[in-house]
């Protein structure tokens, strides 16, 4: 008897004792023909019968897609990365229809990544991984249910660049955020200027505005501890007051 993939066979006199995890199917085959899906259970044959049992898992599985140098559109290498769940749904079929299940989805995936990045320049490329991630899935999933599995997921792990081109980046990210400073300090000095403006515009329009800011300022500065303030022309400082005196007088 043999048992595939991995050992779990209990031998005991004349025969063998097999046991089927829940999470695990087998097939059953006799003199080279299938004869029948295990279920999960414990089962015993003839130690002299010739049959194999493979034993296929119902979990979920990753598979991972490393490294692949792939050209772009515009001619960069590139180093991309995948990771993509699965899990086998039929396995009479993962295990009759491709000669390995996992190494054929390795292979599905490998070979449309390279179809979908060749097709991308850097630039956008850089921009579309969820994108990428979601082509992979309706391009290959098509391809793993003809051999019993089911591809629930696809995603990009890591976009590598090459350290000339990454060196580029960098220079324009680094050029983009010193030009959006730049941007934010010119605004900030109109607004600045245009403030200005205005006061000096509300000033000329209104002279008492002035002189009550001067006033202020005299008190500020009068109310420090040890300060003489001394100002030429004093007295222009209170014609708005004398002037209103006289013509109280005048009116009475």
């Amino acid at each position: 008897m043999l048992l595939e993939p991995s050992p779990r066979a209990f031998s005991f006199g004349l025969r063998h004792e097999v046991i089927i995890w829940e999470y695990e199917r087998a097939l059953l085959f006799k003199n080279g023909q299938f004869q029948r899906m295990l279920e999960p259970g414990r089962y015993e044959f003839w130690r002299w019968e010739r049959i194999r049992i493979l034993v296929v898992s119902l979990r979920q599985m990753s598979e991972v897609v490393n490294s692949q140098a792939i050209l772009t559109a515009d001619k960069i290498e590139v180093r991309v990365s995948l990771i993509a769940q699965y899990q086998v749904e039929d396995p009479q079929l993962a295990v009759s229809a491709v000669e390995s299940y996992s190494e054929q989805l390795y292979q599905d995936l490998q070979l449309t990544l390279r179809d979908l990045i060749s097709g991308y320049e850097i630039d956008p490329l850089l921009e579309a991984r969820a994108e990428l991630g979601e082509n992979l899935l309706q391009a290959v999933a098509p391809r793993a249910q003809a051999y019993g599995v089911t591809l629930s997921r696809v995603g990009i792990r890591d976009i590598v660049l090459p350290g000339s081109v990454r060196n580029v980046f960098l220079r324009e990210v680094e050029a983009d955020r010193e030009g959006r400073a730049d941007l934010v300090k010119a605004r900030h000095e109109v607004a600045a200027a245009r403030a200005r403006a205005n006061t000096a515009k509300i000033l000329a329009q209104n002279p008492n505005v002035a002189r009550m800011q001067e006033l202020d300022t005299l008190v500020k500065l009068a109310g420090r501890n040890g300060s003489v303030v001394v100002l030429p022309n004093m007295a222009d400082l209170l014609v708005p007051r004398a002037n209103s005196t006289e013509d109280s007088e005048d009116r009475s």
